[in-house]
């Protein structure tokens, strides 16, 4: 028995294949975004920090938040993070060497110690200052 199709079903059929590929294509475009984020997902904003030039805190390219944070480094970034920034240094002739410890917040360097020990920029310690002169004032 031969199979016919008569033309007002074939109309149908081909609308209902266009719905399916067009179903098909929203569900693949939506499944590759999910599994590779847009350049605005991908990296979240979030302090960073580092010590010797790798990342021990934040954010990594893939989205991921990396903490390598133990309490032996923290209490050393503790320490470091209550001296003041070092007179009489200039912090260009350390650019483009790799610091001992850094943070950053959405690419503003907040905190540098170099390698030698001289702390470069310490706005932590600049904020803490404000905040003393501003009770000292009242």
């Amino acid at each position: 028995m031969p199979f016919t199709v008569n033309p007002g079903e074939t109309q149908a059929m081909q609308e209902d294949e266009v719905q399916l590929l067009h179903a098909i294509s929203q569900t693949t475009r939506a499944t590759l975004g999910l599994l590779k984020p847009s350049p605005a997902q991908q990296k979240p904003e979030s302090p960073e920090i580092r010590m010797n030039g790798r990342m021990v805190y934040g954010a990594m390219a893939d989205g991921q938040i990396r903490n390598e944070i133990t309490p032996e480094k923290l209490q050393g970034l503790l320490d470091s993070l209550q001296q003041p920034k070092t007179e009489g240094v200039d912090p260009k002739q350390y650019k483009g060497k790799t610091a001992a410890i850094e943070i950053r917040d959405a690419g503003i360097i907040l905190f540098r110690q170099e390698k030698d020990s001289s702390i470069t920029v310490n706005q932590f310690q600049h904020q803490k200052t404000q905040k003393q002169s501003s009770q000292i004032e009242m």
